[in-house]
């Protein structure tokens, strides 16, 4: 039986990278919800600097919590990623799309109020 702290994954793995990582997508969350609360930006602006945030907070956990590169060791993690992201963008679209239409298919014809 090997030993699981023989794996490439565990050797690789830092406290100090993944605390930079956490300091750092902390910060990017909270600079969203300062921008979102204060109402600073234009619906539209909104939308995208939030948007924007999201994906700087994503890319910086996927680099230093959970190290991806593109070593050829770590080929098979990309790969997950990259099929993963299309199903990511899906469900965001469909569930704004469903919360932008839920008004008219929950009220009743004849009720609605414009």
């Amino acid at each position: 039986m090997t030993d699981p702290l023989l794996h490439s994954e565990v050797r690789a793995s830092s406290a100090v990278a993944f605390a930079i990582g956490y300091v750092i997508s902390v910060a990017l969350m909270v600079a969203a919800l300062v921008v979102t609360m204060r109402h600073a930006l234009g619906r539209i602006d909104l939308v995208v600097v939030t948007s924007l945030l999201a994906l700087l907070t994503l890319i910086t956990q996927a680099v230093f919590m959970f190290r991806l590169n593109l070593s050829q060791s770590d080929r098979w993690k990309v790969v997950s990623l990259v099929l993963a992201l299309p199903l990511f963008v899906l469900m965001l679209g469909l569930t704004g799309w469903m919360f932008h239409t839920l008004y008219l298919r929950t009220m009743l014809p004849g009720t609605m109020g414009h």
